[in-house]
């Protein structure tokens, strides 16, 4: 990748004459590269960091693992400790493919049968983790897939093997996925990166909503000039989750020979039975991008000022921001307020503000809480900048009182100097 700068002196006459230009500064790849990642704010209890910042390497994104023994059984059925510590089994066999330790986990997102779980989980974290480097985390509360299941895992690593120029999916030996030529990973190499806000498909019936709404997913990348080659991975917001065979059927069948990527499912309580979202990789960043991101709204869609429904990530650096609370308990106005301020101070922290936000989930579990983050969030965005999201009504976020959380992806709207 080539220098690019963009100087603030530069910045200030686009800002006074009104053009909208993001700051993007150079540094070497070399550099960013071999910088290891930055943890901000660890919490040693819960095994987490608030944030972590990793550099212009490349990222792996899991399937969504469940506590299975080598016989494909639910192991420790009531147990989400000893559930979960068996997770961490399974993870580590995916981790020591693509990098050589724990300290490479970026990012883990949990969904949990209840919000006692998740303190159970948090528990075998703080253990697991008990060195400096802790992964971001987030946690989600609702029905899992897979019967007897208590808690569900996907995690970003990062790729030390150095393969950089196409994404590849992978199985396991023996495969971890329960999917029928589903990957249990997929690298996402260096360069642009592409989050596609959650799209759906009006459809009472689950199977044609998912081969609907994948039909829309690709007319996006299409756009993009992507195919679903590029595509690292499906995260589906579903339900009720008993549907799950019919999206996975859909899916599968929808990719045709090629491995299916690495998928997700989050219970959500919706009219419509499934929403999709994606992650793909856009190519190697060219050499005469100005922006750190780009806002992107594809033929036919609607431009919001509190969602984007594309973003393509130029900037080399990325910021993993773990699932945030409020700190007043059943009220969504106030929990919102106190989130989104927490955020404020994790973005300054990482060198990022609102205007680098790139992508956002959003669980609430209440419909007030929906509401008011509706009214809320646009006194935080830029209305002509806001990150691809997806929200989802949830039975819970993961913490006792909370009817909201939300985890976030951001970047560094500069590169610091050495």
């Amino acid at each position: 990748m080539s220098r690019l700068s963009l100087s603030l002196r530069l910045l200030g006459f686009f800002s006074l004459v009104g053009l909208s230009v993001v700051e993007v500064e150079s540094a070497d790849d070399s550099r960013l590269q071999s910088a290891p990642p930055q943890h901000v704010d660890v919490d040693p209890a819960t095994g987490s960091s608030a944030a972590v910042v990793v550099g212009a390497v490349g990222l792996v994104h899991t399937s969504q693992l469940f506590p299975f023994d080598a016989q494909g059984q639910v192991i420790a059925a009531g147990n989400p400790a000893e559930q979960f510590d068996g997770l961490l089994g399974r993870l580590e066999r995916l981790i020591s493919r693509s990098a050589k330790g724990w300290d490479k986990v970026v990012k883990l997102n949990i969904c949990v049968a209840d919000n006692s779980a998740a303190e159970s989980v948090r528990s075998v974290l703080g253990k697991k983790f008990s060195g400096p480097e802790k992964p971001a985390t987030s946690f989600v509360v609702g029905k899992l897939a897979r019967p007897g299941a208590s808690v569900a895992v996907d995690a970003v690593i990062i790729d030390e093997t150095g393969s950089n120029d196409a994404v590849k999916r992978w199985k396991a030996e023996p495969p971890l996925s329960g999917t029928l030529n589903g990957s249990d990973a997929a690298r996402l190499p260096p360069g642009r990166r592409v989050y596609i806000s959650g799209q759906a498909e009006a459809s009472k019936d689950a199977a044609e909503a998912t081969r609907l709404t994948l039909e829309s997913l690709k007319r996006t990348l299409t756009h993009l000039d992507l195919t679903l080659d590029h595509v690292v991975q499906i995260k589906s917001f579903l339900g009720p989750i008993s549907a799950i065979g019919d999206a996975e059927r859909e899916i599968v069948k929808f990719f045709g020979a090629a491995p299916t990527p690495p998928l997700v499912f989050v219970e959500w309580s919706s009219s419509l039975p499934i929403e999709i979202e994606l992650i793909a990789w856009g190519g190697p960043t060219p050499s005469n991008v100005e922006s750190a991101v780009e806002y992107v709204t594809p033929p036919g869609m609607t431009a919001s000022p509190v969602f984007c429904r594309v973003t393509r990530v130029n900037a080399p650096e990325t910021i993993y921001i773990s699932g945030l609370y409020g700190t007043t308990p059943m009220n969504g106005a106030e929990e919102t307020r106190e989130i989104f301020g927490t955020l404020e101070k994790i973005l300054d922290k990482t060198g990022s503000d609102f205007r680098h936000l790139a992508k956002a989930t959003y669980y609430v579990s209440t419909e007030e809480a929906s509401t008011k983050l509706n009214e809320i969030r646009p006194s935080y965005y830029d209305p002509k900048r806001p990150p691809a999201a997806s929200k989802a009504i949830v039975a819970g976020t993961g913490k006792a009182g909370r009817t909201i959380t939300l985890d976030m992806i951001a970047v560094r709207k500069r590169i610091p100097p050495d």
